[in-house]
């Protein structure tokens, strides 16, 4: 229940705000696409962006810490929003489908 309170509250509006331009529906930069946690699974070009309860292995927590990718690419995201990223991805990544 945390991990997904912490989705709704934090994680969503973050993956929408910040990613979802270049990573969403209607574009795919790098063959990735935020929207949804089976596609953060399988990833882009790079592999798979999202491994579930281990945040050293998910490309999405090292491309906002710019060690490599650096997403967003202008700007590093504020420390309080990467932890929040990172903590979800510990709880294992809860996700709830988008609500209408």
């Amino acid at each position: 229940a945390a991990g997904l309170e912490l989705f709704e509250r934090e994680v969503r509006p973050l993956l929408l705000r910040e990613c979802e331009s270049c990573h969403g529906p209607k574009l795919q930069q790098g063959g990735l696409r935020v929207s949804d946690r089976a596609a953060l699974l399988r990833g882009g070009s790079q592999g798979p962006a999202l491994v579930p309860g281990d945040p050293q292995r998910s490309l999405l927590l090292k491309a906002v810490r710019h060690e490599g990718l650096r997403m967003p690419p202008a700007r590093k995201l504020e420390p309080a929003r990467i932890a929040a990223l990172e903590r979800w991805i510990r709880l294992g990544a809860p996700w709830t489908p988008a609500r209408s």
